[in-house]
């Protein structure tokens, strides 16, 4: 999952980010009991998708598929390559640098140039949803929809389900943040106030990811980072300052962070990301490690989606379908060092991804690494994002607290 910038529109390439091994281990992956004893979101779920009384059926795919979004999330492994064929489609992929690239075309042009699949991190719903670019998803075209892990079926927050159940996205894979550290130099930390410690001034890093570094520090605040009181604003910059303070650098990229950690510039990462123990990895230094502290981090989550005005909608629901087998869905989580979302795809996992996340108990890790939105672009109640980027303009200025 290139850049975790990526997802929220911080300008990162995601290809930087796609850089392949095996992921060792989240201290995440904490025993069941122990996460079930964090507790769980009980808050009721909506479900009931579009057309749920049709028989499901997969519709013929053929053509032209116009795809939009991130390199890499137009899946080509061998699996997809081989249904692309065998059903005489042509992937036609065009590729952003920043994830305001997708509304900014769709928007201006109303989808002129007939885009059939895009993908949206979940915290972008809202936008999406007030500039009218999703197109409703068809559930009776997508049977494998069924495969999903109960988790993804459903969406109080209505992130990839509208309130009356119908959808705008189908939630393919996710992943989380967390402290990355070499367990060479410093013990594995418990809390995230642990980076604070004035030993570690000058050894840690984060990336320059404005959204990602408001909503790790909204959440450490026990604060909703997509409706944040501008009264507590103050709070967030003052926290988030003394984290900067801390810092060696502010990185460019998770793949900068990595280097520096196995060159030994820095020991830890405030929003650090497992995929780095892989990347970490294939630099030949296997004692990078991830782990979600106490208080616990965030989760991104990518959707495959229809945008309003798409030329060839059936295949786009094929392809869709399609990346839920258990196999392929398997496979793109290897390839982009994710997770995946399709219950009978863990089994089929290798070992270093599987050791990603805790399936045995995945809607107890997400109760403590919870889906948000983005902040509001305009509002007179909540932090906005441009209040936040203009302040994490001037929290880097100063160089923290």
């Amino acid at each position: 999952m290139n850049s975790m910038n990526r997802t929220r529109g911080t300008g990162f390439s995601r290809r930087e980010f796609l850089r392949r091994a095996g992921l060792t281990t989240f201290t995440i992956g904490a025993t069941p009991a122990l996460l079930a004893a964090c507790g769980d979101d009980t808050t009721p779920a909506t479900t009931g998708p579009a057309n749920a009384g049709a028989s499901p059926s997969v519709p013929p795919a053929s053509g032209t598929l116009d795809y939009f979004s991130w390199e890499g999330y137009d899946a080509p492994i061998d699996e997809m390559k081989a249904w692309l064929a065998d059903n005489d489609v042509e992937l036609n992929s065009g590729y952003i640098a920043n994830h305001d690239d997708i509304q900014a075309k769709l928007k201006a042009s109303n989808n002129s140039e007939g885009f059939d699949l895009i993908t949206y991190y979940q915290g972008y719903k809202p936008l999406y949803a007030e500039l009218g670019i999703l197109a409703t998803i068809d559930d009776s075209k997508i049977p494998n929809l069924a495969g999903l892990n109960e988790f993804w079926t459903n969406d109080p927050k209505h992130q990839w389900l509208n309130e009356d159940g119908t959808r705008t996205g189908v939630p393919w894979t996710f992943g989380s943040i967390g402290i990355t550290y070499d367990s060479t130099k410093i013990d594995e930390m418990s809390s995230w106030f642990d980076l604070l410690d004035p030993s570690l001034k000058g050894k840690i890093s984060m990336p320059d990811d404005p959204v990602g570094q408001f909503t790790l520090t909204a959440h450490i605040l026990d604060l909703d980072p997509g409706a944040c009181p501008k009264a507590n604003l103050a709070d967030v910059v003052e926290l988030n300052s003394r984290f900067v303070a801390q810092a060696e650098s502010i990185s460019p990229s998770f793949g900068d962070m990595t280097t520096k950690l196995v060159s030994g510039d820095i020991v830890a990462c405030y929003q650090g990301w497992a995929a780095m123990n892989s990347f970490a990895a294939a630099e030949g230094v296997d004692t990078v490690k991830t782990n979600l502290p106490e208080e616990g981090s965030f989760t991104f989550a990518d959707m495959y989606a229809i945008p309003t005005g798409a030329d060839n909608v059936d295949t786009a629901h094929a392809f869709m379908n399609q990346i839920l087998e258990p196999e392929v869905n398997a496979r793109l989580a290897e390839f982009l060092v994710g997770a995946v979302t399709v219950d009978a795809a863990v089994d089929l996992l290798n070992e270093e991804t599987l050791a990603l996340y805790p399936y045995e108990d995945i809607e107890g890790y997400l109760a403590l690494a919870p889906l948000y939105n983005n902040p509001p672009i305009e509002s007179d109640e909540f932090v906005t994002q441009k209040e936040w980027t203009d302040a994490w303009q001037e929290i880097k200025a100063a160089g923290g607290a």
